[in-house]
């Protein structure tokens, strides 16, 4: 009982005491609770000191084991020790973070783990910044309370480490030692390779963990080692775990690191820990570091690049055979290949370093080096980046500092390009093929193109030797492929064409060995040496391999040239020809192959000339002559060629002098061996024979001239033989191409072929005398050729009569009639010796050839003979000079021959026509042509009679109607050369006997059916397909008369002049090209003649085709006459008046547009119209065009001084038009306009501009028409005439407009003309005067155009406007116009933008200037302007490059889309609503692209007051169209618009809309938008931000800044909706900002936050997404060192907060707040904020290479997640993961294939958390993406990563967007 008593006492005791002890501990909750709720009124650092003493007080008194309100109390402590307080305040904190682990602690039942969040949210971050009396303190703290948990403490040990690893950078040596024992305290509390695990993540994501870290890692393992010898070893996978990923990736991270003591730590561990020889990495980990530490030489820090060194090499002797150098060949490679940083410095900077690794790594690189700069350099010349020049000399450094060992580049090409070919790997071949000869001419031309600048014999021997292995590799391996494959498909012939060719360069490069004075210039004084060293028995130029190989490519070529002409390929032909000359000049030199007979393959080349192709013969040929020309190189091909040129005597014999000037001077050594063959005649005739091939001409005679020289004989047998047998149109060409060659060397002028061309003048038939006399109409600039060996034989004889020498009377008289046959071709003849000086005379009485002919003649005359028959010569001389005195004849008596005899001759011609005997038809042409010329001539002495007889004569209608028929019907040129010529000849002649009427129906007969054979000229490139199959057709007809067509042209044309044959001209000759000139120029006589266009004699295209009809109006006198002035000025008059054939003229200019049409047939484009296309014209730019203006000003300036077909065509037609342009320049434009819209309508169906489209602007620009005079001209032609009246007749009124399709589409046409024509016309320096003109006269046709209203009419004018404002800039003669100009500019730009914002209502008019008949109907008009041309085209390439699939089609292209969908689906009809708003856009887009620039264009500086009131006026109709977001296309377009004006005026447009912008902006739906329009607004608002405060003005007074503020976060009145959307508009402003623009306003901003987030859970959820929203923001929009100086103060609140918001104590928080929790923590480790890494262990597993295992079980079953872990720490944010599993976690580190690093590039980094769209799975989806998270922040802890921060800036444009719909779900 006594027990029992005491047992009650002590009962009691206990109870009291315990009572005692609860109503202690709840006075000491509640003096807590008091002490925390004072915290928010202290002010003072010293205040908080006072603060902490009394809650020091409370915790060193306190009794029990329980704390209450821990968070609370644990987030003020945290706040102590931020880096603001002093650290005193940090001491006291942390006595207080003792006592209270402490007071827990002490109870054994308290688990310290699941508080480690509240305790290490403030210590983690304090020891980075901590003094030094604070940290012994803390690691006190860690040591005491944190590590006894041991292995529990492993998922925060990520933060741990990160906190107090940089203590090893103390310099205090006490405090280090103190750091690395409680880092070895806390790797034994978790085991080492967790320990380390982790150490090596905070390598990879913290760079302030870096350098700490190996510092510790390097004492630790040197430590560890001397452990190690008496303990157990530290395995390698515990030091180093998952190496091939976390390892090797925080290694990689700390090289890339941008301080040099981290690489050189990084570097230093790696030589003591990570040697390559020790295979502590396999070779794919080391190849990925060694590639690393190649890209530090971009920088040369010795101290990192000697660590380099010893980790690459050690202290061993770099040899061949380390496996290093293996490494760095792969590691160069890739840097080559990947671009990676600046390869080519990095080379540099390693072969300066290293020079000795470049024997040993240049030819494994080689071919990607070269690869490398190749591709950078085609790359900069296509986009004329200023880096080309960079690239280049970037180039030059790197192969001069390896030159002497640069020709390993090219074995290493070659190589490559073996192992090519025998892949077969085309794309391949080619492209090495075309590095190889960059190198050789640009890359490599100073090593391998100036070989005679090296002096060092050995490398000149390298270098020439690396050039002839390659030839005789490539060389083999093509022998690999049979004959048929080099044209089949696999192997291209231009691939193969493409090598032949550069092997073919190549050897070139060896010709410098192949010459020995150049060697041993080259080699100076080595000279010798190289010498001796040949004449040693041992030495080798060339050894018995490439012996063989080159022999039996010369077998292998023979089949190639049989299969070439067998199958008439012609490509390889020429290259491999090329080769085997080359190859054989190099065996016959250096490996001394002699040849007794001619070799098998020349003989191919010779059989060639005979069996191949016209190309094939010329190459032949060529290789011969070369082969001729190398003779002195080598005894041995000086033999060969003896045997060719040896036999040149056989089987020729000499000419008579009759027959030949040439024999006067050509010594013969006939010989008639029948035996031997004469190579060199058969050369020659072959050469001759390939003048008829126009490709081939020039080259042909390059040879000619060649063989002439040397084989004189050859030269003159061949001509003469040719002509004699009539092939006068081949010497025609040789005198016309050799003409500038004779110019220059007239002593080589030997007379070849003269006299038998001359004896032609008297030949029978009138063909042949034509040609004749063509042949010295060509000749006229080159006269000398004809008359000096006529002349020097004349000397020659005259010397002999007066020296009473023997001579030949014959040779004499036929000489001197040859030079009377001249006289045929007077025209040109007189002129020429009139004023030439003789080429072969010096005496300076006779200075001219005129005298001289005199001089001779007259000793002729003066001549004393003793033999009679000998005064024969004294009359043929004095009949010549009689002709030469008087160059004219009397013609009286031929009146009476006129009329008596001219009607039976056009009688008789009419029968002739009908019988179509073409030759009678050219004899009596010639004799008509004489009857028309002696009419004119003796008009004027006609008496009445005979006047009224010629009139009855001519006016028959058989004259004129004859002459038609019989030019239609001719098959022959020159026939229908001569017909044309009658038809002019004719019209001169008698046009002024004929009556009006008459006069006028003939001359339109005949121009009618001169244009239309014109059009069907063959020589027009549309009729092209039809000559392709005419010519095909009649290939058996070629092919019969071949050879009688390459030996006697001439000959075959007479033959077969009756024959239906005849007109199988293909190739042969340019009667085509001469049809067209004679046609034009046939034209432009007979319109010349009846305009009165008077010529001087220098305008007139006077080359010898040009002359063609012509000719005979030299002598009319009437055509070339001084142009009359007065008459320019009157027919410039609107109605031109015409004195004389008034009838005819009016005739004649209604004609214009038949023949422009006509004229468009025969003109060839000189440019590219790619800025042209049949739905617009690129807007106008000033550099653009005017680079096109340049090159087509260059083309017409080089058209008008070449001779080519094309420009005398062009010439021809211009002569023409440019008359017609300044007399009738209305009446021509006019005509133009009616040809364009012809082709407009015609080609409306198709996206491809009519050819004529661009020809007639071309043509037109070619006219050369003054701007000024052009635009009056235009504004009178009857298009712009009848576009004024209309508008006239329907003046806009107020309401409705009528549309009319037809009249806005003839609108269009003209001004898309009118826009083509300024915009590419080539710029003329305009006077004032001129300015002034042009201006005027387009404002007073614009302000008609005002009146329209169509929407492609107005927004042309703005265009036109524009362009002209840079081209012809108004601003110098404004005062003259200023007032119309800004009046209608001010009215375009209204009424666009009435236009733009619906303010007229359309209805439709059909009437229109033609009268058409069409259906009623809304269409967009095409071509489309300008500017919206543009969004056409970049719409159609976006569409073609991803067919319409594409999500940035629809996003970025919905304008586009809206607005051409009707064009591509060809939708005729559309509505009303559709049209207006596709008008509105078309506006929306002419504003925003011309407005702006077009009133700065035509403002001075001085009025800018005036740009910004228009751009008010047409603006402030605009700015409701934003408001309606029911039409989100016009609200985007808007949007734009006004974020371009804002732009182009920054200072004041702001102000000025700042107040329509701000309301704007307030609206309630301003966020329901496009993105692309957010887009827009960001930029706005950043704009008026940076004049205007509206972040403070959008927050409240700033007065009452704060209070305003964070009333906004705190009220829950009604006005919360209002005050989220006044929230939204700061978050957006933020957002718009720059880097860093809103820092300084921050700190009242995160106040006012954080009074907020203090107590998340007491807050609406929509202000808590709205805080995090703008936090996020706000990380987006600081820098990295602003976010780490602004969020240290926050980090304890935002981590607070969202622990908040994960632990709910079972409690679901908001799922909207969840996901938003979710963003903020991705976007945190997204931005890898190193202050986040001291929390993220918090919310998910902080580890690496571990799984998160889950198994499904019925969702039903458990209401939490379930979640197994080895340790009692569950991240917060593992409770969100999806209910349907149960989860586990073992922390066992795998390594999966793919987490290994495969090579040096960073991982994209994946965004996980995307909003959810789907409201009934939003919670499932929730959970699915946490885990997602999770598990992705887990694997990329032992990756490098990388992030676009676009995709970040998408994802908030895109919340910003759904803000207000995701805010309303949630309220």
């Amino acid at each position: 009982m006594f027990n029992d008593l005491r047992q009650n006492n002590r009962n009691f005791e206990n109870q009291s005491v315990a009572k005692s002890r609860s109503e202690e501990q709840q006075k000491q909750k509640i003096k807590i609770g008091a002490i925390l709720k004072n915290y928010e009124s202290l002010k003072e650092w010293s205040d908080l000191g006072q603060w902490l003493l009394k809650l020091q007080g409370v915790f060193q008194t306190y009794q029990g084991s329980y704390i209450p309100k821990k968070k609370l109390l644990c987030k003020r402590l945290a706040q102590c020790l931020s880096p603001i307080w002093n650290k005193a305040i940090h001491e006291n904190a942390l006595v207080i973070y003792d006592l209270i682990l402490k007071i827990l602690c002490s109870n054994s039942e308290y688990d310290l783990v699941q508080d480690l969040p509240l305790f290490s949210l403030g210590l983690f971050p304090f020891f980075g910044f901590a003094s030094i009396q604070c940290k012994p303190k803390f690691l006190n703290i860690l040591e005491t309370y944190y590590y006894p948990l041991q292995k529990d403490l492993l998922p925060c040990m990520g933060g741990l480490i990160s906190s107090i690893i940089v203590g090893m950078e103390d310099t205090n040596e006490e405090m280090m030692k103190k750091v690395m024992n409680s880092l070895d305290q806390a790797a034994e509390s978790v085991g080492i390779k967790q320990f380390f695990g982790l150490l090596w993540v905070s390598i990879i994501r913290s760079g302030r963990c870096r350098l700490g870290a190996y510092k510790y890692l390097m004492k630790r393992w040197t430590k560890q080692q001397q452990v190690d010898i008496e303990n157990s070893i530290m395995q390698d996978d515990e030091k180093m775990p998952n190496k091939k990923a976390l390892v090797i990736n925080a290694l990689l991270a700390s090289l890339e690191d941008e301080s040099i003591l981290v690489k050189r730590a990084a570097l230093d561990f790696m030589c003591l820990y990570c040697k390559i020889s020790e295979n502590v990495f396999q070779e794919q980990e080391n190849l990925i570091l060694i590639e690393q530490c190649l890209l530090l030489f971009i920088k040369l820090d010795h101290a990192v690049v000697r660590r380099i060194n010893n980790w690459f090499f050690g202290e061993d002797e770099v040899n061949e055979n380390m496996q290093i150098v293996q490494y760095l060949q792969v590691g160069l490679r890739r840097i080559l290949v990947e671009e990676q940083s600046d390869p080519l410095k990095i080379l540099q900077n390693w072969y300066m370093q290293h020079p000795e690794t470049v024997s040993m790594t240049l030819f494994d690189i080689g071919y990607d080096l070269a690869r490398f700069i190749y591709k950078k350099t085609i790359q900069y010349q296509e986009i004329q980046s200023e880096k080309l020049g960079e690239l280049q000399k970037a180039s030059e450094r790197l192969i001069e500092s390896i030159s002497s060992q640069s020709e390993l580049i090219l074995k290493s090409i070659y190589e490559h390009l073996k192992n090519f070919m025998i892949a077969q790997k085309q794309d391949h071949i080619k492209e090495c093929i075309q590095i190889i000869e960059f190198c050789l001419n640009t890359l490599m031309k100073q090593q391998f193109s100036d070989l005679n600048r090296i002096d060092d014999i050995t490398l000149f021997q390298q270098r020439t030797q690396c050039l002839q292995e390659f030839f005789v590799l490539a060389l083999k391996e093509i022998m690999n492929l049979k004959i048929e494959r080099l044209f089949e498909t696999q192997i291209p012939q231009q691939i193969l064409g493409q090598t032949l060719d550069c092997i073919n360069k190549i050897r070139q490069r060896l010709e410098l060995l192949e010459n020995e004075r150049d060697l041993q210039l080259a080699l100076g004084s080595n000279y010798g040496r190289i010498s001796n060293m040949q004449k040693d028995s041992n030495f080798q130029l060339i050894d018995q391999i490439d012996i063989n190989i080159i022999t039996q490519y010369c077998d292998y070529y023979v089949q190639i040239s049989q299969y070439s002409i067998q199958n008439e390929q012609e490509t390889l032909f020429p290259l491999t020809s090329q080769i085997l000359l080359r190859s054989q000049l190099f065996l016959m030199k250096h490996a001394d192959v002699q040849h007794s007979a001619i070799p098998y393959w020349l003989q191919q080349l010779f059989n060639s000339l005979e069996q191949g192709t016209n190309k094939i013969s010329l190459c032949s040929i060529e290789m011969i002559i070369e082969l001729l020309k190398q003779a002195q190189i080598h005894q041995n091909v000086f033999m060969l060629t003896e045997m060719i040129t040896r036999s040149s005597y056989s089987d020729i014999q000499p000419f008579q002098k009759m027959e030949s000037l040439s024999m006067d001077n050509t010594q013969y050594d006939y010989q008639n061996n029948q035996n031997e063959r004469n190579y060199i005649k058969q050369m020659f005739e072959k050469l001759w024979l390939l003048l008829d091939q126009n490709y081939h001409d020039q080259l042909a005679v390059e040879f000619i001239l060649y063989i002439a020289e040397r084989f004189q004989h050859i030269f003159v047998y061949v001509i003469e033989k040719a002509l004699k047998q009539g092939d006068q149109r081949r010497y025609q060409i040789f005198c016309r191409i050799t003409n500038v060659f004779y110019k220059k060397h007239p002593k080589l002028n030997t007379g070849v072929g003269i006299l038998q061309m001359l004896n032609y003048l008297e030949h029978e038939n009138p063909l042949i005398r034509y040609n004749t006399k063509t042949w010295l109409s060509e000749s006229a600039p080159f006269f000398f050729r004809i008359i000096d060996p006529i002349l020097i034989r004349l000397e020659y004889i005259l010397k002999d009569i007066q020296n009473n020498k023997e001579f030949s009377l014959e040779l004499a008289v036929d000489t001197i009639k040859k030079l009377q046959q001249i006289y045929v071709s007077k025209e040109w003849f007189q002129p020429y010796i009139e004023k030439t000086k003789p080429t072969f005379y010096q005496d300076e009485n006779l200075n001219t050839y005129y005298k001289l002919i005199c001089q001779i003649l007259i000793q002729f005359v003066l001549a004393d003979f003793n033999n009679n028959e000998f005064s024969k010569i004294n009359a043929t001389s004095a009949e010549l000079l009689e002709n030469v005195i008087n160059l004219t004849i009397d013609n009286k008596n031929k009146i009476q021959v006129l009329l008596l005899y001219f009607n039976q001759i056009l009688q008789k011609f009419e029968q002739v026509i009908q019988k179509n005997d073409q030759l009678l038809q050219l004899q009596l042409l010639n004799l008509i042509k004489v009857f028309l010329l002696n009419t004119y001539e003796l008009e004027k002495y006609l008496s009445q009679q005979h006047r009224n007889e010629l009139i009855d004569l001519y006016e028959q209608p058989s004259f004129f109607n004859n002459l038609m028929i019989g030019l239609q019907s001719s098959k022959v040129f020159f026939l229908k050369q001569r017909y044309l010529n009658t038809i002019v000849v004719g019209v001169y002649s008698i046009s002024q006997l004929l009556t009006p009427k008459i006069l006028t129906e003939k001359i339109q007969i005949i121009l009618k059916t001169l244009l239309q054979l014109l059009e069907q000229c063959e020589y027009n490139q549309n009729k092209f397909g039809l000559i392709s199959e005419r010519r095909q057709t009649n290939l058996s007809v070629i092919k019969l008369f071949k050879n009688e067509i390459n030996n006697n042209f001439q000959q075959f044309n007479i033959q077969q002049l009756n024959l239906e044959q005849i007109h199988i001209k293909t190739g042969l000759s340019g009667d085509d090209f001469e049809e067209v000139m004679s046609l034009s120029n046939s034209i432009r006589a007979i319109i010349s003649y009846f305009f009165q266009f008077k010529y001087d004699t220098k305008d007139i295209d006077q080359r010898p085709n040009a002359a063609g009809v012509l000719v005979d109006l030299f002598t009319l006198n009437v055509f070339f006459k001084k142009t009359d002035k007065n008459q320019i000025l009157k027919y410039q008059q609107t109605q031109p008046q015409f004195q004389q054939n008034s009838d005819t003229c009016q005739m004649l200019l209604k004609l214009f547009t038949q023949i422009l049409e006509s004229y468009l047939e025969c003109w060839r484009c000189s440019l590219h119209w790619d800025h042209l296309s049949s739905v617009g014209c690129i807007v106008y730019e000033y550099e653009k065009f005017d680079q096109f203006n340049k090159i087509l000003k260059d083309q017409l300036q080089r058209s008008e001084q070449e001779f080519t077909d094309e420009d005398q065509i062009k010439q021809s037609i211009l002569q023409l038009l440019r008359p017609c342009s300044i007399h009738f320049s209305s009446y021509l434009i006019s005509s133009i306009l009616e040809v364009w819209q012809r082709y407009i309508n015609l080609n409306k169906n198709q996206l491809k501009i009519n050819r004529n489209m661009c020809k007639l602007i071309e043509l037109a620009i070619n006219l050369q028409i003054v701007p000024d005079e052009f635009m009056t001209a235009f504004v009178r032609t009857k298009q712009v005439q009848a576009i004024i009246q209309y508008n006239q007749k329907n003046k806009n009124k107020k309401g409705s407009y009528s549309f009319n399709y037809e009249q806005a589409k003839f609108e269009n046409d003209v001004l898309f003309f009118l826009y083509t024509y300024f915009s590419s016309v080539q710029y003329q320096n305009l006077k004032n005067k001129e300015l002034i003109k042009l201006w005027n006269v387009f404002l007073s046709f614009s302000k008609c155009l005002l009146q329209s209203r169509h929407i492609n009419t107005i927004c042309y004018v703005l265009e036109i406007i524009y362009m002209m404002s840079w081209k012809f800039s108004p601003k110098d003669v404004l005062e003259d116009f200023r007032k119309e100009l800004h009046t209608q500019l001010r009215q375009n730009l209204v009424i666009l933008a009435e236009m733009a914002s619906f303010q007229q209502n359309y209805t439709i008019n059909s009437d229109n200037i033609n009268d058409f008949q069409t259906d009623q109907k809304f269409q967009m008009i095409v071509p489309f302007t300008p500017t919206i041309f543009e969004l056409y085209e970049d719409y159609q390439d976006k569409i073609q490059q991803d067919s319409g699939k594409s999500q940035d089609l629809q996003t970025n292209y919905l304008i586009q889309n809206f607005l051409f969908d009707s064009v591509n689906k060809k939708v005729i009809n559309l509505t009303e609503t559709i049209f207006s708003n596709k008008c509105s856009i078309i506006a929306l887009k002419t504003l925003k692209r011309l407005s702006q620039v077009t009133l700065i264009n035509t403002y001075e500086v001085s009025r800018s007051e005036r740009i910004i009131e228009n751009t008010k006026e047409f603006m402030v109709l605009l700015f409701p169209l934003i408001e309606n977001k029911e039409n989100q296309i016009i609200v985007e377009a808007t949007s734009e618009l006004l974020c371009t004006i804002l732009k182009h005026n920054k200072d004041i447009l702001p102000q000025i809309f700042l107040n329509n912008i701000l309301d704007l902006f307030n609206r309630q739906d301003f966020f329901k938008c496009t993105g692309r329009c957010l887009k827009f607004w960001t930029e706005i608002i950043d704009i008026i931000s940076d004049k205007n405060d509206i972040l403070t003005d959008q927050l409240g007074n700033n007065s009452k800044f704060f209070q305003g503020f964070a009333g906004l976060f705190k009220s829950k009145s009604a006005e919360m909706m209002k005050k989220t959307k006044g929230f939204e508009r700061v978050c957006f402003i933020i957002y718009s900002g720059g880097i860093d623009k809103y820092q300084s306003k921050l700190t009242t901003l995160l106040d006012a936050i954080l009074s907020v987030i203090k107590d998340i859970n007491s807050q609406d959820a929509a202000i808590s997404i709205l805080i995090i929203f703008c936090i996020r923001i706000l990380v987006l929009r600081l820098s990295q060192s602003s976010l780490t100086q602004v969020f240290r103060q926050i980090w304890p609140y935002l981590v607070s907060m969202l622990m908040q918001i994960f632990d709910r104590k079972g409690k679901q928080a908001n799922p909207f707040l969840l996901i938003s929790g979710l963003k903020l923590i991705e976007l945190f480790s997204l931005f890898q904020l190193e202050e986040f890494y001291f929390y993220e262990w918090i919310f998910v597993f902080d580890y690496f290479g571990i799984t998160i295992n889950h198994n499904p079980v019925q969702e039903q079953q458990q209401q939490k997640v379930k979640i197994e872990s080895p340790y009692k720490f569950i991240p917060y944010m593992a409770y969100q993961f999806p209910k349907s599993s149960e989860y586990s976690v073992d922390y066992e580190c795998k390594l999966y294939q793919e987490q290994q690093q495969s090579n040096l590039c960073k991982k994209k980094r994946l965004i996980k958390i995307k909003d959810i769209q789907e409201v009934d799975e939003f919670e499932p989806k929730l959970r699915q993406q946490a885990l997602n998270l999770c598990q992705h922040l887990i694997d990329i802890n032992q990756q490098r990563m990388i992030i676009s921060p676009q995709s970040l800036e998408q994802i908030i444009e895109e919340e910003f967007i759904s803000l207000d719909d995701n805010i309303s779900k949630i309220q």
